[in-house]
């Protein structure tokens, strides 16, 4: 089964990277090509990980969905 939690707290991580990915990229990447493609390195992760942690959060709550059990039948 998958943990809540621990997709929450990928989700959140996959976020702040992406923000500071984010953030290097539109402030600091005109200094220089290498910070550039860090800062878009960092993007992307920081994207991918979050979208690992969605994808459990999200798989969590459509497993709860399957597992109700549905009224009885008048």
């Amino acid at each position: 089964m998958l943990d809540i939690n621990k997709s929450w707290q990928r989700f959140k991580l996959g976020l702040g990277l992406f923000v500071v990915g984010a953030f290097c990229l539109l402030l600091l990447s005109r200094l220089h090509p290498v910070i550039y493609f860090i800062s878009l390195g960092t993007l992307l992760l920081g994207f991918a990980i979050a979208m690992l942690g969605y994808l459990g959060i999200f798989l969590q709550r459509f497993a709860s969905f399957k597992n109700k059990k549905t009224p009885p039948r008048f």
